[in-house]
């Protein structure tokens, strides 16, 4: 079972992988220091370990980055990407949201 403990905070974001896959491991420190650059949280899930996160949130590649709010995911992104990128992605798709959209 995966830690909920995200769920109960507001903005975050949450990396879901695998622990033989390249690309996951290799977007985690860039993950880790957008959300930081963004002032939110930063979570990553073992895909072996959280089947039920999966599920709801239909995963369907890894790795898969999802911006929540409250446990909610509102974006999503698949693969892996360069830091500038997910700090210019994570940025717009937070006042996106602020914004109603």
């Amino acid at each position: 079972m995966f830690d909920k403990t995200f769920t109960d905070n507001g903005l975050c974001l949450v990396e879901i992988g695998g622990s033989s896959c390249a690309g996951c491991h290799q977007l985690m420190p860039s993950a880790r220091q957008a959300a930081a650059s963004a002032g939110i949280p930063f979570y990553y899930f073992d895909a072996e370990e959280a089947g039920e996160l999966i599920q709801k949130w239909q995963v369907k590649s890894l790795p898969s980055l999802f911006i929540a709010d409250g446990g909610q995911p509102f974006a999503e992104a698949h693969g892996y990407q360069p830091q500038e990128i997910l700090e210019i992605w994570l940025d717009y798709k937070i006042q996106e949201h602020k914004n109603g959209k």
